[in-house]
């Protein structure tokens, strides 16, 4: 038995969130549950994209409720998501924030990301099918029309997906695990978000990546996505007070 879950708020600013979920075998309540949680998640990461919550800023549960007609405990499981991408950090007895950037933590994370995604494009580019090529190509076009289309969610979206599919076509398991330690998924957004290159420009640098994986050239697989973050880390950190 399928389930096809459809699901609209409507915010106070008329932001409408719609998701459609097919899940086999899929209890309706855990599933609203599940999916309600995942689209207050992507509401409150746009509005840190889009400024409308500041680093330092609270987030306070109620207004955030109140706001899309929901309870507090779904927006209370998003917060606590989005605080594991370390986008959101929780403080004894005073809540949650949206997490200030140091140049310390970016700068730390940078030099792990990069020595992770180089290994990880040196192992996929030995190891990469023809049917993951393709996979890997429609990710791009899809990044491509994201930044076309002005999309900035979209495009992180499917930034993030482009390189889990790296880390695990690279078929590295303790690899895989480091890099979802680490939650660099947050990274994308803070990267999107402070890049002053376009987003086009952005997804372009990933089929230079494509390209070096679809050839087998591991050598050059691995020095392009080392230099991809390293120019990102290098933009990004040149706009981070200490």
């Amino acid at each position: 038995m399928k389930v096809n879950h459809v699901l609209m708020v409507m915010a106070k600013d008329g932001v409408t969130l719609k998701r459609t979920t097919t899940v086999k075998d899929a209890s309706p309540k855990i599933l609203s549950r599940r999916v309600l949680r995942e689209d207050i998640k992507q509401y409150l990461i746009n509005l840190i994209l889009n400024g409308n919550l500041q680093p330092g800023e609270r987030i306070v549960e109620l207004r955030i409720a109140k706001e899309l007609g929901v309870s507090q405990a779904p927006v209370r499981e998003a917060i606590r998501e989005l605080e594991q991408m370390g986008l959101i950090e929780t403080l004894p007895f005073q809540g949650a924030f949206v997490k200030k950037l140091t140049r310390k933590n970016l700068l730390e994370a940078y030099a792990v990301r990069g020595m992770m995604e180089a290994e990880a494009a040196k192992e996929a580019a030995n190891k990469i099918t023809t049917e993951e090529v393709e996979r890997l190509k429609e990710l791009v076009d899809e990044m491509m029309v994201a930044a076309k289309e002005g999309d900035v969610q979209g495009f992180i979206e499917k930034d993030i997906e482009f390189h889990e599919a790296i880390f695990r076509i690279a078929g590295n398991e303790l690899l895989f695990k480091l890099w979802q330690s680490v939650r660099l998924s947050s990274f994308t957004v803070i990267s999107t978000k402070l890049s002053k290159r376009s987003l086009y420009d952005l997804a372009n640098r990933h089929s230079t990546i494509l390209v070096s994986l679809e050839t087998r050239d591991a050598a050059k697989a691995e020095y392009l996505a080392r230099l991809h973050i390293e120019e990102l880390s290098e933009e990004i950190l040149s706009q981070i007070e200490d």
